[in-house]
Protein backbone atom coordinates (compact mmCIF):
# COMPACT_ATOMS: atom_id res chain seq x y z
CA UNK A 1 0.00 0.00 0.00
CA UNK A 2 1.53 3.35 -1.04
CA UNK A 3 1.82 6.28 1.34
CA UNK A 4 -0.92 8.29 -0.40
CA UNK A 5 -3.47 5.52 0.07
CA UNK A 6 -2.40 5.08 3.69
CA UNK A 7 -2.78 8.77 4.46
CA UNK A 8 -6.19 8.95 2.78
CA UNK A 9 -7.40 5.97 4.79
CA UNK A 10 -6.25 7.61 8.01
CA UNK A 11 -8.09 10.81 7.11
CA UNK A 12 -11.25 8.97 6.10
CA UNK A 13 -11.24 6.82 9.25
CA UNK A 14 -10.19 9.55 11.67
CA UNK A 15 -12.06 9.81 14.94
CA UNK A 16 -13.80 12.99 16.05
CA UNK A 17 -11.37 15.59 17.36
CA UNK A 18 -11.73 17.23 20.76
CA UNK A 19 -11.57 21.02 20.47
CA UNK A 20 -10.77 21.59 24.14
CA UNK A 21 -8.11 18.89 24.23
CA UNK A 22 -6.29 20.28 21.19
CA UNK A 23 -6.46 23.80 22.59
CA UNK A 24 -5.08 22.62 25.94
CA UNK A 25 -2.19 20.77 24.28
CA UNK A 26 -1.55 23.83 22.13
CA UNK A 27 -0.96 25.94 25.23
CA UNK A 28 1.33 23.30 26.72
CA UNK A 29 3.40 22.97 23.56
CA UNK A 30 3.57 26.74 23.16
CA UNK A 31 5.32 26.93 26.52
CA UNK A 32 8.06 24.72 25.07
CA UNK A 33 8.26 26.28 21.60
CA UNK A 34 7.71 30.02 22.13
CA UNK A 35 11.40 30.79 21.60
CA UNK A 36 11.52 28.90 18.30
CA UNK A 37 8.24 30.61 17.40
CA UNK A 38 9.83 33.97 18.12
CA UNK A 39 12.71 33.12 15.77
CA UNK A 40 10.19 32.12 13.09
CA UNK A 41 8.25 35.37 13.38
CA UNK A 42 11.47 37.39 13.50
CA UNK A 43 12.66 35.77 10.27
CA UNK A 44 9.33 36.45 8.57
CA UNK A 45 9.43 40.03 9.83
CA UNK A 46 12.97 40.54 8.51
CA UNK A 47 11.96 39.11 5.13
CA UNK A 48 8.83 41.27 4.99
CA UNK A 49 10.60 44.58 5.71
CA UNK A 50 12.37 44.99 2.33
CA UNK A 51 9.23 43.81 0.53
CA UNK A 52 7.11 46.49 2.18
CA UNK A 53 9.83 49.06 1.52
CA UNK A 54 9.73 48.25 -2.20
CA UNK A 55 5.92 48.44 -2.21
CA UNK A 56 5.56 51.72 -0.38
CA UNK A 57 8.70 53.58 -1.46
CA UNK A 58 6.91 55.14 -4.48
CA UNK A 59 4.16 56.39 -2.18
CA UNK A 60 6.75 57.83 0.20
CA UNK A 61 8.48 59.54 -2.73
CA UNK A 62 5.21 61.06 -3.93
CA UNK A 63 4.40 62.30 -0.43
CA UNK A 64 7.86 63.84 -0.11
CA UNK A 65 7.43 65.69 -3.39
CA UNK A 66 4.04 67.00 -2.27
CA UNK A 67 5.47 68.26 1.00
CA UNK A 68 8.32 70.00 -0.80
CA UNK A 69 5.84 71.67 -3.14
CA UNK A 70 3.54 72.66 -0.29
CA UNK A 71 0.65 70.53 -1.61
CA UNK A 72 0.55 67.84 1.05
CA UNK A 73 -2.43 65.52 0.46
CA UNK A 74 -1.79 61.91 1.60
CA UNK A 75 -5.27 60.77 0.58
CA UNK A 76 -4.67 61.84 -2.99
CA UNK A 77 -1.36 59.98 -3.17
CA UNK A 78 -2.83 56.85 -1.61
CA UNK A 79 -5.76 56.81 -4.02
CA UNK A 80 -3.46 57.42 -6.97
CA UNK A 81 -1.21 54.50 -6.04
CA UNK A 82 -4.05 52.05 -5.40
CA UNK A 83 -5.72 52.93 -8.70
CA UNK A 84 -2.58 52.16 -10.68
CA UNK A 85 -2.53 48.65 -12.13
CA UNK A 86 1.26 48.52 -12.10
CA UNK A 87 1.25 49.18 -8.37
CA UNK A 88 -1.32 46.42 -7.83
CA UNK A 89 0.71 43.97 -9.92
CA UNK A 90 3.78 44.87 -7.93
CA UNK A 91 1.95 44.11 -4.69
CA UNK A 92 0.78 40.76 -6.08
CA UNK A 93 4.28 39.78 -7.16
CA UNK A 94 5.90 40.71 -3.88
CA UNK A 95 3.10 39.01 -1.96
CA UNK A 96 3.94 35.82 -3.81
CA UNK A 97 7.61 36.14 -2.85
CA UNK A 98 6.67 36.67 0.79
CA UNK A 99 4.27 33.71 0.65
CA UNK A 100 7.01 31.44 -0.71
CA UNK A 101 9.57 32.45 1.91
CA UNK A 102 7.14 32.33 4.84
CA UNK A 103 5.77 28.94 3.75
CA UNK A 104 9.30 27.54 3.67
CA UNK A 105 10.04 28.88 7.14
CA UNK A 106 6.76 27.65 8.61
CA UNK A 107 7.39 24.15 7.23
CA UNK A 108 10.75 24.19 9.00
CA UNK A 109 9.04 25.36 12.18
CA UNK A 110 6.73 22.34 12.06
CA UNK A 111 9.80 20.15 11.80
CA UNK A 112 11.15 21.75 14.99
CA UNK A 113 7.96 21.55 17.05
CA UNK A 114 7.52 17.89 16.16
CA UNK A 115 11.00 17.17 17.50
CA UNK A 116 10.32 19.19 20.66
CA UNK A 117 7.01 17.41 21.15
CA UNK A 118 8.71 14.01 20.91
CA UNK A 119 11.76 15.10 22.94
CA UNK A 120 14.06 14.62 19.97
CA UNK A 121 17.24 16.65 19.42
CA UNK A 122 16.80 19.64 17.15
CA UNK A 123 18.74 22.57 15.81
CA UNK A 124 17.80 26.15 15.07
CA UNK A 125 18.91 25.46 11.50
CA UNK A 126 15.93 23.12 11.14
CA UNK A 127 13.94 26.29 10.56
CA UNK A 128 15.73 26.61 7.20
CA UNK A 129 15.67 22.89 6.40
CA UNK A 130 13.32 23.21 3.42
CA UNK A 131 15.41 25.87 1.70
CA UNK A 132 16.76 23.14 -0.55
CA UNK A 133 16.42 22.65 -4.26
CA UNK A 134 14.39 19.45 -4.09
CA UNK A 135 11.65 21.18 -2.11
CA UNK A 136 11.46 24.55 -3.87
CA UNK A 137 9.12 23.39 -6.63
CA UNK A 138 6.54 22.03 -4.21
CA UNK A 139 6.72 25.08 -1.97
CA UNK A 140 6.34 27.33 -4.99
CA UNK A 141 3.21 25.40 -5.93
CA UNK A 142 1.76 25.73 -2.43
CA UNK A 143 2.59 29.44 -2.39
CA UNK A 144 1.09 29.84 -5.87
CA UNK A 145 -2.20 28.32 -4.74
CA UNK A 146 -2.31 30.74 -1.82
CA UNK A 147 -1.34 33.52 -4.21
CA UNK A 148 -4.35 32.58 -6.34
CA UNK A 149 -6.60 33.92 -3.58
CA UNK A 150 -4.88 37.31 -3.80
CA UNK A 151 -5.25 37.21 -7.58
CA UNK A 152 -8.98 36.50 -7.27
CA UNK A 153 -9.36 39.40 -4.84
CA UNK A 154 -7.54 41.62 -7.32
CA UNK A 155 -9.96 40.57 -10.05
CA UNK A 156 -12.92 41.31 -7.78
CA UNK A 157 -11.58 44.80 -7.07
CA UNK A 158 -11.06 45.44 -10.77
CA UNK A 159 -14.45 44.28 -12.05
CA UNK A 160 -16.76 44.66 -9.04
CA UNK A 161 -17.48 47.47 -6.65
CA UNK A 162 -15.10 47.89 -3.69
CA UNK A 163 -17.70 46.82 -1.12
CA UNK A 164 -18.70 43.68 -3.04
CA UNK A 165 -15.06 42.86 -3.70
CA UNK A 166 -14.20 43.20 -0.01
CA UNK A 167 -17.03 40.89 1.04
CA UNK A 168 -16.38 38.20 -1.56
CA UNK A 169 -12.62 38.42 -1.08
CA UNK A 170 -13.01 38.09 2.67
CA UNK A 171 -15.24 35.04 2.37
CA UNK A 172 -12.83 33.30 0.00
CA UNK A 173 -9.84 34.16 2.19
CA UNK A 174 -11.58 32.75 5.28
CA UNK A 175 -12.57 29.52 3.54
CA UNK A 176 -9.17 28.97 1.97
CA UNK A 177 -7.18 29.84 5.11
CA UNK A 178 -7.99 26.43 6.58
CA UNK A 179 -6.81 24.55 3.51
CA UNK A 180 -3.63 26.59 3.03
CA UNK A 181 -2.65 25.93 6.65
CA UNK A 182 -3.09 22.19 6.19
CA UNK A 183 -1.12 22.19 2.93
CA UNK A 184 1.95 23.44 4.79
CA UNK A 185 1.78 20.95 7.66
CA UNK A 186 1.14 18.07 5.23
CA UNK A 187 4.15 19.09 3.17
CA UNK A 188 6.36 19.50 6.24
CA UNK A 189 5.85 15.89 7.32
CA UNK A 190 5.47 14.33 3.87
CA UNK A 191 7.87 16.23 1.58
CA UNK A 192 8.20 13.19 -0.68
CA UNK A 193 4.59 13.56 -1.87
CA UNK A 194 3.78 15.30 -5.12
CA UNK A 195 2.13 18.72 -4.95
CA UNK A 196 -1.13 17.33 -6.33
CA UNK A 197 -1.15 14.68 -3.61
CA UNK A 198 -0.58 17.30 -0.91
CA UNK A 199 -3.47 19.35 -2.27
CA UNK A 200 -5.72 16.29 -2.46
CA UNK A 201 -4.96 15.35 1.15
CA UNK A 202 -5.29 18.95 2.31
CA UNK A 203 -8.69 19.46 0.72
CA UNK A 204 -9.86 16.09 2.02
CA UNK A 205 -8.70 16.76 5.57
CA UNK A 206 -9.80 20.39 5.49
CA UNK A 207 -13.29 19.57 4.28
CA UNK A 208 -13.77 16.98 7.03
CA UNK A 209 -12.28 19.09 9.83
CA UNK A 210 -12.95 22.61 8.56
CA UNK A 211 -14.97 23.86 11.52
CA UNK A 212 -12.58 22.70 14.22
CA UNK A 213 -9.54 23.99 12.32
CA UNK A 214 -11.17 27.35 11.74
CA UNK A 215 -12.36 27.61 15.34
CA UNK A 216 -8.88 26.87 16.67
CA UNK A 217 -7.38 29.38 14.25
CA UNK A 218 -9.75 32.08 15.53
CA UNK A 219 -8.99 31.41 19.20
CA UNK A 220 -5.23 31.15 18.77
CA UNK A 221 -5.25 34.11 16.39
CA UNK A 222 -6.87 36.29 19.04
CA UNK A 223 -4.33 35.08 21.60
CA UNK A 224 -1.51 35.70 19.15
CA UNK A 225 -2.65 39.28 18.65
CA UNK A 226 -2.42 39.94 22.40
CA UNK A 227 1.24 40.66 21.79
CA UNK A 228 0.24 43.91 20.11
CA UNK A 229 -0.29 45.31 23.62
CA UNK A 230 3.50 45.52 23.92
CA UNK A 231 3.77 48.10 21.13
CA UNK A 232 3.35 45.35 18.56
CA UNK A 233 6.75 43.79 19.31
CA UNK A 234 5.10 41.26 21.59
CA UNK A 235 3.44 39.65 18.58
CA UNK A 236 6.82 38.26 17.61
CA UNK A 237 6.64 36.19 20.80
CA UNK A 238 2.96 35.23 20.72
CA UNK A 239 1.80 34.91 17.11
CA UNK A 240 3.44 31.56 16.39
CA UNK A 241 0.78 29.90 18.54
CA UNK A 242 -1.54 29.91 15.51
CA UNK A 243 0.64 27.25 13.85
CA UNK A 244 0.30 24.72 16.68
CA UNK A 245 -3.33 23.52 16.31
CA UNK A 246 -2.77 22.27 12.72
CA UNK A 247 0.18 20.28 14.05
CA UNK A 248 -2.03 18.51 16.59
CA UNK A 249 -4.76 17.92 14.01
CA UNK A 250 -2.17 16.25 11.80
CA UNK A 251 -0.82 14.30 14.76
CA UNK A 252 -4.27 13.08 15.85
CA UNK A 253 -5.58 12.27 12.38
CA UNK A 254 -2.48 10.94 10.60
CA UNK A 255 0.17 10.56 13.27
CA UNK A 256 3.89 9.89 13.05
CA UNK A 257 4.05 6.10 13.19
CA UNK A 258 5.79 5.84 9.85
CA UNK A 259 8.68 8.12 9.00
CA UNK A 260 9.40 8.93 5.41
CA UNK A 261 12.81 8.10 3.97
CA UNK A 262 13.54 11.78 3.43
CA UNK A 263 12.75 12.58 7.07
CA UNK A 264 15.01 9.77 8.26
CA UNK A 265 17.84 11.04 6.07
CA UNK A 266 17.30 14.54 7.46
CA UNK A 267 17.61 13.27 11.02
CA UNK A 268 20.86 11.50 10.19
CA UNK A 269 22.21 14.73 8.73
Amino acid sequence: MDIMTTLLEKINNAKALDFGDILSRTFELFKKTWLQGFLLMLCIFVVAIPIFVVIYMPMYTALTEQMQNGNYDPNEVSNLMMQTDSFRYQILGLTFVLSFLSTTLIAGFYRIIKKIDFNEPFSGMDLFYYFKGQYSGKILTIAALSFLVSLINFAFEKFLGPETASILGGVIAIIFSVYSTLFVVLFAFNPELESTEIFSLGFNLGTRKWMIVFGLMIITGIIGFFGIILCGVGMLFTFSIIYLPPYFIYKDVIGFNEKSEIEQIGEVE
